[in-house]
C-alpha cells in the first residue's frame, strides 16, 4: 500500500505489488503449520504429560481437576485460525488468471474462512479465558454454565461450535482448490479431502456427539492434522517456489 501527496491531495494507493499475494500465502502457511503443530500432537502431549482431564463426570470433577495448561493447545490454535484466514485472503489476492469462477470461488472462499475464523476464535475465548476463570474460581451455581462451553464436555455447545467450524473451514478450502488446478493437482486434491474429513467429522457427531471422544475419532482427529501439516508445507513450498520466479 503506498500514499502519495499530490498537492493539497492525499491520494491513498491500495495496489499491491507482483508478489504481495504469494507472500501473504506463504506467511499464513508458516503460522498455520505452526498452529497445527503446537495445538494438535505438541499440545495433546504437553497436555497428557502435565495431567489431562479425566473422561467428563460432572463440572465438579472438571474443576478439581483443571490446570492452566490443559488450554495451551488453545492458544496456539489462534496461530492456525489467523494463519488460515492469511492464506484464503491470499489466494484471492494473487489470482490473476482470467477465469471469472475461481475467482468467483477464492471470494466465496474468504467468506466463509472468515465464518470459520469467527465461530472457532469464539470458542477459544470461551476456553482460555471464560471457562478457565469459571474453573480456577468454582462454584456448584456455575455447573450449568461450565458443562455448556466445557470442551471437557462433548454435550457442549462449544464442541458442535468445533465440528462444525471446521467444516466451513473445508468448505473454504476446497474452493481454494481451483487456484491449484494448473499450479499443483496434489494441492488441488488435498484441499478438497480436507472437505470430505471435516464434513464427515461433522456429520458424525450429529449421528452420535460422543464419537469425537471415542477411538475412531481420536483417529480421524490424527489423520486430519497429518493431512493439514503436510498441506500447509506444499502451499508454503508452492508459493516460496512462484516467489522465487
Amino acid at each position: 500500500m503506498e500514499i502519495n501527496f499530490k498537492h493539497d491531495k492525499l491520494v491513498l494507493n491500495l495496489s499491491v505489488d507482483e508478489n504481495s499475494g504469494e507472500r501473504l500465502i506463504s506467511m499464513g502457511a508458516l503460522i498455520a503449520l505452526a498452529g497445527y503443530i503446537l495445538s494438535g500432537p505438541i499440545g495433546f502431549l504437553i497436555v497428557a504429560i502435565s495431567g489431562a482431564q479425566p473422561a467428563w463426570v460432572s463440572a465438579g470433577v472438571f474443576a478439581a481437576h483443571y490446570h492452566w495448561v490443559q488450554d495451551i493447545p488453545f492458544y496456539f490454535g489462534f496461530l492456525l485460525v489467523g494463519g488460515m484466514f492469511m492464506i484464503a485472503a491470499g489466494h484471492f489476492l494473487n489470482y490473476r488468471d482470467g477465469n471469472a469462477q475461481i475467482r468467483f470461488h477464492l471470494l466465496l472462499s474468504v467468506a466463509w474462512s472468515i465464518v470459520f475464523a469467527s465461530l472457532i476464535t469464539f470458542n477459544y475465548i470461551c476456553q482460555t479465558t471464560f471457562v478457565h476463570n469459571l474453573a480456577l474460581d468454582y462454584r456448584p451455581e456455575n455447573d450449568a454454565v461450565i458443562a455448556a462451553f466445557s470442551m471437557s464436555n462433548p454435550l457442549s455447545l462449544c464442541w458442535a461450535i468445533e465440528m462444525w467450524g471446521y467444516a466451513f473451514l473445508g468448505v473454504s478450502s476446497a474452493l481454494m482448490s481451483g487456484y491449484y488446478s494448473r499450479k499443483n493437482p496434489l494441492i488441488q486434491k488435498l484441499l478438497i479431502l480436507n472437505l470430505a474429513v471435516s464434513l464427515f467429522s461433522a456429520a458424525a457427531i450429529i449421528i452420535n456427539v460422543h464419537w469425537m471422544m471415542t477411538i475412531g475419532g481420536l483417529l480421524s482427529y490424527f489423520f486430519w492434522n497429518l493431512l493439514m501439516i503436510v498441506l500447509m508445507m506444499l502451499i508454503y513450498f508452492n508459493s516460496k517456489r512462484s516467489i522465487s520466479v
